[in-house]
């Protein structure tokens, strides 16, 4: 998945730049699958998405974090960037 991204950004940027977009791509990207799972998870369960909202945004920007910028990071540390 991040060398898709990566490779798909690379092709309309330069090198230069692609960092720059990357990185807030990954983020925003996890950060909205992690709220996603979350709403789906109360779904299932029946919680109140208000009596929710604190963790799930909780969740959404612990998944951004972790795996967006950190695993973005190591992705480009990996690749050489």
């Amino acid at each position: 998945m991040y060398r898709g991204l990566w490779n798909f950004i690379t092709k309309y940027t330069d090198n230069s730049h692609a960092v720059s977009v990357f990185l807030p791509i990954m983020i925003i990207g996890w950060t909205l699958a992690g709220v996603a799972a979350g709403l789906i998870f109360c779904a299932f369960t029946g919680t109140g998405v208000m009596s929710a909202l604190a963790d799930l945004i909780c969740a959404g920007g612990y998944a951004g974090l972790i795996l967006g910028l950190f695993g973005g990071c190591l992705f480009l540390y990996r690749i050489g960037m």
